[in-house]
């Protein structure tokens, strides 16, 4: 798929309903509200949510500090251009590569998202958008960033990143000059333009540098649009980024969140073991990391942190969910609505949650595809939603007519899972009655047997979305987001209705009508979510997160007598 790059045209009649950003109601009213940038450089005061607690009581530092070790939870990741999403990419990807806007915490409404590379977004109609760049962009090797390249950095996101929901989404940018592009969408909503224009997967760089670039600088040494760039790079163990000196946007009035500059170096090293992190963390080898709840104690007790530390537990953004494989002949429960059923109401969601390590304080179980952070999460839909009952689920198992551990369940799920996880499932699964084959496997693999029915019967995943649940049931049953099929292969007209009602409307009503019909098809529950937890040495007095809830490092605020375990 090639976005149109159509001539320029002449603009009549448009209303803008925004002087500096994307606003205004659906119906095409202007809303009265802007995007405007913050006032100030340093920490965005929208730098995320979560529970924050700790932090010496210094005063905040002025201007840069030197360096901040931090430490990712895994080496898989690859930082070349529109290289696909993997957890440490999505963390450090805005540090290196700038979007049109920030959004600056989770579920941030257009309204509410910073500029960034675009200086203004101006609804035309429900489809239609104009976006006007900075006209003095320039990338860390002062290539000028133009309308040219932000329609080039979108093709190759969805051709070569995989990112689908562009696909779905934007069916072109129209270029009007060096500075100004028409978005003409194919779908208006709930979060569509949110992602478009913040879209944290998103890698904006010079056209002409991308195709005259080799692969190796493409890979360690690329052209920076965001606040720094890479200065070293040794895959699987390390990667340095160093804050980009003649950084374009010189205005510190109208730096975002992403390219807030408060710290010159941020060196990156490989920790994938949880509890080897924390042992860093307390040897003084890293400034900061993200843990597993089971290494929450050393560091948080009574509520609040333990001296020394500074600790952030950010809101669960994805939920673990399982899908029943509705593909007829191939899923072992697809035919029959009384084993799936049981299988449903076999499952201890809560139980499930502390497998995982994780309790009520880390945690939460979920009542829907969702997490209830997402707009349009509903808290009643906990009173009835396949709600944990052994006794009911026996029953249903036996009016399938089928005698105990004669219907295997092949349970398709990751070796990243913590085995707590699975083993709360599997036992709940046998004492309703079935045989269950735990299928483990690596990211790779599960992300192409996840894609053939003939592969599995039940799927244990974890699925997320940019703010609103609606944006997460639209990534996974529309089939225009999945090759054609839904998440868990359903055949189902109807529940593709509510969803395009869902998604064009946001309304209470249909997000219930959608809701409730796939409770009928008894081919889903959400089960748990849980929190993304930060802690840092106290000289960081704020651990802010981005609007996927990961730590935003370059817009930690850091005490005065700051002094890295690097210094």
């Amino acid at each position: 798929m090639k976005f149109k790059r159509l001539a320029a045209m002449v603009l009549a009649g448009t209303m803008i309903l925004s002087a500096a950003g994307c606003g205004g109601s659906s119906d095409g009213s202007s809303s009265g509200d802007s995007t405007g940038a913050s006032e100030a450089s340093g920490t965005s005061e929208a730098s995320g949510t979560g529970s924050e607690s700790g932090g010496s009581d210094q005063a905040a530092a002025e201007g840069m500090v030197d360096k901040v070790v931090f430490a990712l939870t895994a080496s898989d990741f690859d930082m070349s251009p529109f290289a696909t999403g993997s957890e440490p990419r999505n963390w450090m990807v805005q540090n290196v590569y700038a979007a049109l806007y920030c959004t600056p915490f989770y579920g941030a409404t257009l309204e509410e998202m910073e500029p960034w590379l675009a200086k203004s977004c101006e609804k035309i109609d429900d489809l239609t958008y104009q976006v006007t760049l900075y006209d003095y962009i320039h990338d860390s090797k002062g290539n000028a960033i133009t309308s040219e390249d932000i329609a080039f950095s979108y093709d190759m996101c969805y051709e070569k990143g995989g990112d689908v929901r562009i696909g779905s989404y934007l069916d072109n940018i129209e270029i009007v000059d060096d500075y100004t592009m028409i978005f003409h969408l194919k779908k208006s909503g709930p979060g569509v333009m949110e992602y478009l224009m913040g879209n944290y997967t998103l890698s904006v760089c010079d056209k002409e540098w991308y195709e005259s670039s080799t692969d190796e600088e493409k890979y360690n040494d690329p052209a920076a649009t965001g606040a720094y760039k890479i200065v070293d790079y040794t895959q699987g163990a390390s990667i340095t980024l160093e804050a980009v000196e003649d950084y374009w946007q010189t205005d510190d009035s109208l730096r975002c969140s992403a390219d807030t500059q408060n710290v010159k170096t941020i060196e990156y090293r490989v920790i994938t073991e949880t509890s080897m992190r924390s042992i860093a963390l307390e040897n003084g080898e890293i400034d900061g990391t993200v843990i597993d709840a089971s290494e929450l104690k050393r560091y948080y007790s009574d509520g609040q942190a333990i001296d020394g530390y500074t600790v952030n537990m950010a809101e669960g953004t994805a939920c673990n969910v399982v899908f029943i494989n509705m593909e007829p002949g191939e899923g072992s429960l697809a035919e029959d609505e009384n084993l799936r059923l049981a299988a449903l109401y076999a499952l201890d969601s809560e139980s499930i949650l502390y497998g995982g390590n994780f309790d009520l304080d880390t945690g939460s179980v979920c009542y829907s595809l969702g997490t209830p952070v997402m707009t349009g999460y509903n808290d009643s839909w906990s009173e009835d939603y396949f709600n944990y009952d052994p006794d009911l689920a026996r029953e249903y198992y036996q009016a399938s007519g089928h005698a105990d551990g004669e219907v295997t369940i092949r349970l398709l799920s990751r070796t990243s899972i913590p085995d707590g996880v699975h083993s709360v499932m599997v036992a709940n699964l046998e004492a309703a009655g079935f045989n269950v084959e735990l299928l483990t496997y690596d990211q790779a693999l599960f992300s192409t047997y996840n894609l053939d029915p003939s592969q599995w019967d039940m799927m244990l995943d974890s699925k997320g979305a940019t703010g609103n649940i609606v944006t997460c049931w639209d990534n996974n049953f529309n089939p225009a987001n999945r090759n054609g099929n839904t998440v868990c292969f359903t055949h189902d007209d109807e529940l593709i209705d509510l969803l395009d009602s869902a998604t064009a409307t946001g309304s209470e009503e249909d997000i219930e009508n959608f809701h409730q019909h796939l409770k009928e098809l008894a081919c889903v529950k959400g089960l748990y979510t849980a929190k993304t937890i930060i802690v840092g040495q106290d000289g960081i007095l704020d651990l802010a997160v981005n609007g996927n809830m990961n730590p935003r490092v370059n817009a930690f605020t850091f005490a005065e007598d700051y002094q890295s375990v690097a210094q």
